[in-house]
C-alpha cells in the first residue's frame, strides 16, 4: 500500500489540499484582467489578443490526450507538478509580451499547462485516496478553490484599485507565484501510484492498447458524452447570465457580479456537507439529480423574463442562481469521482484524459454557442440547455448498470461499521442492481 493510502496519514492529503488552494488564488487573481492585460499594458488591439488566446486554447485542446498517457506513463505527482510550473513560466513571460507572437507563445504556455490540469489532477486523487474518501477530497478541493478563486479575485481588486500598469503586472506575477509555489507542494508529494500487480502493471497497460483501450469501452465513452451536455451548464453562469441579466431583463450591470459571487460562496461553504449528506447514494443517481436541478434553474432564469423589475426580479435572480449552485453541488464531486473511479489503474490518466475532453469542448464551444442562441431567443437558450442536461442525465441513468459496481458506488471507509443506506435496504454496497451479492454483509470491495 502506498503511503498516501487511507491509513497511512493524512498530511500529503493537506498538502495537495494547501497546492490546490494556492492554485485557485493565482488563477482568482488572473481573471479580472485577462483581456485588459495585454491591450493597456502591451498595447495590443482587443482583436488580437482574443486572437492569440483562441489559438493558444485550441492548441492546448488538441495536446491534452498527450497528458493523459504521460500520467499512466509517469504518474500523476509529476503531471500536476510540471502542468503548474509551465503556467507559473507562461504568467512570468506575460511582463515582457509586446508583440502578438510573443502573447502567442507565452498563451500557449498556459494553456498547455491548464490542459494537463483535469485528467491529472483526478489521476492524482486516485492515488491519494480510494472509495468514499476519494469523493470526499474531490468535495473539499471543489470548496477550496471555489474560495481561492474568490481571495484572488479579491485580491486583484485591490490591486488594480491603483490603475496603474505597475498593479496590472504585480496581479500577473502574483498569479505566476500561486501556481509556482502550487508546483513545489505537489512536486514534494510521496508517490501514490498504484502498487504494479498481476492485473496492474505498466505493461498491462501497454497491452491493452492504449488509447484504443478507452475508445473500446463504450459504457465509459457513453458516460462521457452523456456528461456533454452537464459540462455546458458550468460555462452558463458567465456567459449567458451576463448577457440575460443587463440585455434582456435590463438589471443592474454589477448584478451579474453578485450573483457569480452567491454561486462562489455558496460552493465554499456547502460543498462538503452537501457531499457527507449524499455520499452513501448512487453517484449515478446523484450526478443525474443535479442535473434536474440545472434544468430547473434554466426553466426559472427563463420564466424570469415575465417580470417587470425591481426587487422581485432580484430576487428571483438570486433565488434561481441558489438553485443553479445546488444542481453544481449535487453534480460535481460524484461525477468526478463516478468517472475516476470508472477507470482502471493502468489506464486511467489516459480515460481521464478522454473524459475531461467533454468539459474542455463544452468550455471552447460555449461562448460561440451561447452568444449565437441568445442572438435568436435568450429563452430559447435556456429551454435548449435545460432539455440538454436532462437528456443527459436521462443517459447517465440509462448507463448505471453497465459501469463498475465500485465506481457506482464506493465501498465504506476502512473500518467504518455503518451500514449504507443500500445495505439497510437489503443491497449490499459496492454491488449493481442485479448482482449477485457477496457472502457476507460486510464484505467490502477496495
Amino acid at each position: 500500500m502506498s503511503p498516501t493510502r487511507p491509513g497511512k496519514g493524512t498530511f500529503p492529503r493537506y498538502r495537495y489540499l494547501a497546492a490546490v488552494s494556492a492554485e485557485a488564488v493565482g488563477g482568482g487573481m488572473y481573471v479580472p484582467v485577462s483581456l485588459l492585460y495585454f491591450h493597456r499594458v502591451a498595447g495590443l488591439p482587443l482583436g488580437q489578443v482574443g486572437g492569440a488566446l483562441t489559438v493558444a486554447a485550441l492548441v492546448g485542446l488538441v495536446v491534452s490526450p498527450f497528458f493523459g498517457a504521460l500520467v499512466d506513463r509517469l504518474g500523476a505527482r509529476s503531471v500536476v507538478a510540471a502542468g503548474f510550473a509551465v503556467r507559473a513560466v507562461g504568467f512570468v513571460c506575460y511582463p515582457f509580451v509586446h508583440q502578438w507572437w510573443q502573447l502567442l507563445a507565452a498563451a500557449t504556455l498556459v494553456a498547455v499547462g491548464d490542459r494537463s490540469f483535469q485528467a491529472s489532477i483526478q489521476a492524482l486523487i486516485s492515488e491519494l485516496a480510494q472509495g468514499a474518501e476519494r469523493q470526499r477530497m474531490i468535495a473539499t478541493q471543489s470548496s477550496l478553490r471555489n474560495a481561492g478563486f474568490g481571495v484572488g479575485g479579491l485580491l486583484a481588486s485591490l490591486a488594480l484599485a491603483a490603475d496603474a500598469d505597475w498593479a496590472y503586472h504585480a496581479v500577473v506575477l502574483g498569479s505566476g507565484a500561486g501556481l509556482a509555489l502550487a508546483a513545489v507542494l505537489i512536486a514534494g508529494l510521496p508517490s501514490g501510484r498504484v502498487p504494479a500487480t498481476a492485473t496492474t502493471t505498466e505493461a498491462d497497460g501497454k497491452a491493452a492498447g492504449g488509447y484504443g483501450a478507452v475508445l473500446r469501452d463504450r459504457p465509459y465513452l457513453g458516460l462521457t458524452l452523456a456528461t456533454v451536455p452537464l459540462a455546458f451548464c458550468y460555462s452558463s453562469l458567465s456567459v449567458i447570465l451576463p448577457v440575460y441579466t443587463t440585455q434582456t431583463l435590463h438589471a443592474s450591470a454589477s448584478l451579474p457580479g453578485l450573483l457569480f459571487t452567491v454561486n462562489t460562496v455558496l460552493v465554499a461553504l456547502a460543498q462538503v456537507p452537501v457531499n457527507s449528506w449524499t455520499s452513501r447514494w448512487r453517484r449515478t443517481r446523484v450526478a443525474a439529480m443535479g442535473g434536474v436541478v440545472f434544468a430547473a434553474a434554466f426553466l426559472g432564469f427563463a420564466a424570469l423574463s415575465a417580470l417587470d423589475g425591481g426587487v422581485v426580479l432580484v430576487s428571483g435572480l438570486l433565488l434561481t442562481t441558489v438553485l443553479y449552485t445546488g444542481g453544481e453541488l449535487l453534480h460535481s464531486p460524484s461525477s468526478g469521482a463516478l468517472s475516476t473511479d470508472a477507470a482502471p489503474d493502468a489506464l486511467r490518466g489516459r480515460y481521464l484524459a478522454v473524459y475531461y475532453l467533454s468539459w474542455s469542448v463544452a468550455k471552447a464551444a460555449a461562448p460561440a454557442l451561447f452568444t449565437t442562441l441568445l442572438a435568436v431567443s435568450a429563452n430559447l437558450t435556456w429551454l435548449l440547455l435545460a432539455g440538454g442536461v436532462l437528456i443527459g442525465s436521462l443517459a447517465m441513468l440509462r448507463l448505471e448498470p453497465r459501469l463498475p459496481a465500485h465506481a457506482v458506488r464506493p465501498a465504506p471507509e476502512p473500518g467504518s461499521a455503518e451500514p449504507s443506506g443500500a445495505e439497510a435496504a437489503g443491497e449490499p454496497a459496492g454491488t449493481a442492481p442485479g448482482a449477485a451479492a457477496p457472502p457476507t454483509r460486510r464484505t467490502r470491495r477496495s
